[in-house]
């Protein structure tokens, strides 16, 4: 007559790759973490791909 309800346990929280540049808003991707706080991300200009290392707080989740 009841039936129980089977309850799923949350999906967990993919941390993503993707961030976006403060100053321009470009998307850019994380690739590593570096010491000191700067991190190298990778972006797209184009046709050609570029990397360059940042500041930590010069990106934020997209």
């Amino acid at each position: 007559m009841f039936r129980k309800k089977r309850t799923t346990a949350p999906a967990p929280a993919v941390q993503s790759d993707q961030y976006r540049l403060r100053s321009t808003g470009q998307r850019v991707t994380l690739l590593e973490h570096l010491g000191g706080g700067d991190v190298r991300i990778a972006m797209d200009r184009g046709r050609a791909g570029r990397d360059d290392i940042v500041s930590a707080r010069d990106i934020t989740p997209a």
